[in-house]
């Protein structure tokens, strides 16, 4: 005669096979990865958001003379920064001030 450890039924199963306790550690296990994406996309997001200034300022900021920094700069973040306020078609927005910041990475001493 042959003993098994497990037994072939388990008098303590809930629903689909599983206990509360199996239940309440997938749901746990849930909830932390909704926390986790909704963290990691809002990071994400906002390292993105910085993506055009940044590039603003290597691209452009560099090839100016200090003078011409001083003046056109300010323009181009305060028109950057209208472009990437908050509100519909956000994306949009997003791709035309990337837009935006490589013509003006391409023309930059010319329109100087």
């Amino acid at each position: 005669m042959r003993y098994s450890m497990v037994p072939p039924a388990a008098p303590h199963t809930v629903l689909l096979g599983e206990d509360l306790t199996g239940w309440r550690t997938a749901l746990l296990a849930a909830l932390l990865s909704a926390v986790l994406l909704d963290l990691t996309t809002a990071v994400v997001r906002d390292a993105l958001l910085r993506v055009p200034g940044l590039l603003l300022t290597l691209l452009v900021g560099l090839r100016l003379t200090r003078s011409a920094r001083l003046r056109l700069l300010p323009r181009w973040r305060a028109e950057l920064s209208r472009r990437l306020a908050p509100g519909p078609h956000r994306h949009r927005r997003y791709l035309a001030a990337l837009w935006f910041v490589l013509t003006l990475a391409r023309g930059t001493r010319r329109r100087a």
